[in-house]
């Protein structure tokens, strides 16, 4: 009888279980993906928070949701402080952060990714330090509530209703940061201010006046008058001639602020200015074309100074238009205030006007050389705990990447800590159930023995605004972090 010799199976046959696995695995991931589709809104956003009409993810969280990728760990790190501080069972009250946290359609506008990721961190430090250390008492315990109301707070009036729909559920005492003097910014502080029981306002770099004695209110950053005061005196021993480009731009404040302060530091008739304001208004978008007309003038005025009162971004196409002037061989120095920072002159071809006979010089609120020369005037805990050499969780470097030169962690560090020590103070007589009436009644007593020093100065409140505050002159360099020149 003879045996079929039968043939080995072929080797796909074999290994018939390898494609399948892989199969299953991507139909595994793709259910994933479409239960999670299923289960977001319909915006794309995560559960909680809307898309408005620019695209922004906004609203208010404890840190569970995301607003963009770029500050995942940051908004995961408040998140987990949070949930530390329910699970501990103290009592607590929660803060609220309500701030740009998303840029838009450009990172090259007034908000950008760095200035937010430093925002957030600077208040994330003031949490952790409120909670973790003694240095500003220990009761209530604070959570820190994230609240976007998208880069330009067109969504203010959304986000605003539900701070004040949640302020019962979630002790919600005070709101801190609204730091760009944007109409509807001023707008959301109106809202929270004049409510039947105002919720209390700690403002961060808000530079303009206009809130001056207002119920509820204060902020850290010194007003403007201030800031131009400190550049006047800067400037006034020299045989300056000086020349104003102003922003107009109605929808923002900043620019007629700062350059109202400025002229009102010289006499009317003063021989310092090259003739009237060169203006432009940053509203319209497209601020080069200005740039670029105005700069037959500025050759043919020969200023000596410029005082730039506009914002950091549109100074940036200035200096590139300043540049390519054509009299590029007559030195010009170009003084602003405290927005130049956020925009780093390396990441921009306006560093090219460093190069073309240009010094750029701009007041500022913080930096680490103030803090050597002048230790006796800051916080030395909130100062050690901004320092490069800090070792620890509780360190700023520990989950940012350590710039403090554009002064938005210090100074979103200080509105917080305000507002914490305002709750804290409140909470010696008012007890653990310590309310946002409680710590409103508490800011106007911060003030002469209840002062106190922050990373960015003393904090001495006076109709809402801090007395005495140091103005620092610093100097750009390209590439570099700013030369600190003197404090006033």
């Amino acid at each position: 009888m003879t045996t079929l010799i039968q043939p080995p199976p072929p080797g796909y046959r074999k290994w018939w279980w390898v494609p399948a696995v892989f199969l299953v695995a991507a139909l595994v991931v793709a259910a994933t993906l479409w239960l999670t589709d299923l289960l977001r809104p319909g915006d794309g956003c995560d559960a909680g928070l809307d898309r408005n009409e620019s695209g922004q993810c906004v609203g208010v969280t404890d840190g569970s949701e995301q607003f963009t990728d770029d500050i995942a760990d940051l908004t995961g790190r408040i998140r987990d402080e949070n949930e530390t501080v329910v699970d501990s069972g103290d009592p607590y009250v929660s803060i609220v952060l309500l701030t740009p946290m998303t840029t838009g359609d450009s990172d090259e506008g007034n908000v950008t990714t760095a200035g937010i990721q430093h925002r957030l961190a600077g208040a994330h430090l003031a949490q952790l330090s409120a909670n973790k250390t003694s240095s500003w008492g220990d009761r209530p315990k604070i959570r820190l509530l994230l609240a976007n109301p998208g880069s330009d707070f067109a969504s203010w009036e959304s986000v605003v209703d539900t701070i004040v729909q949640r302020r019962t559920a979630d002790r919600i005492v005070a709101v801190t940061g609204i730091s760009f003097s944007f109409e509807k910014a001023l707008a959301a502080i109106d809202r929270l201010t004049n409510l039947e029981e105002p919720i209390p306002v700690f403002a961060s770099t808000l530079t303009i006046d206009v809130f001056q004695g207002a119920r509820a209110f204060l902020k850290v950053s010194p007003p403007a008058s201030e800031h131009a005061r400190a550049a006047a005196e800067f400037l006034a021993g020299d045989n300056e001639k000086i020349l104003i480009v102003r922003d107009d731009n109605p929808a923002d404040q900043y620019g007629r602020t700062l350059a109202g302060a400025f002229e009102s530091q010289f006499p009317g008739d003063s021989p310092h200015f090259a003739g009237p304001p060169e203006t432009y208004d940053a509203g319209f978008g497209q601020v080069s074309i200005a740039f670029r007309f105005m700069m037959a003038n500025i050759c043919d005025r020969k200023p000596s100074t410029i005082y730039f009162a506009g914002r950091g971004a549109d100074a940036l196409e200035f200096l590139t238009q300043l540049a390519q002037r054509d009299c590029r061989e007559q030195p010009i120095q170009v003084m602003t205030a405290d927005d130049m920072p956020y925009h780093q002159l390396a990441d921009s071809v306006a560093g090219k006007a460093l190069e073309g006979n240009v010094t750029v010089r701009y007041t500022g609120l913080a930096h680490p050389d103030a803090w050597d020369r002048n230790r006796n005037e800051f916080n030395p805990i909130a100062i050690d705990q901004f320092s490069p050499e800090c070792e620890g969780p509780i360190c700023y470097r520990a989950f940012s990447d350590g710039d403090v030169h554009d002064f938005a962690a210090v100074m979103e560090h200080d509105a917080v800590l305000a507002a914490v020590q305002a709750t804290r103070w409140a909470a010696v007589a008012a007890g653990d159930d310590v309310d946002s009436n409680a710590v409103g009644q508490m800011m106007d007593q911060m003030r002469f023995n209840w002062a106190f020093a922050g990373a960015s100065g003393k904090l001495n409140f006076i109709d809402g605004l801090p007395q005495g505050k140091p103005i620092l002159l610093l100097e750009a360099r390209n590439g570099r972090p700013p030369l600190y020149l003197e404090s006033r």
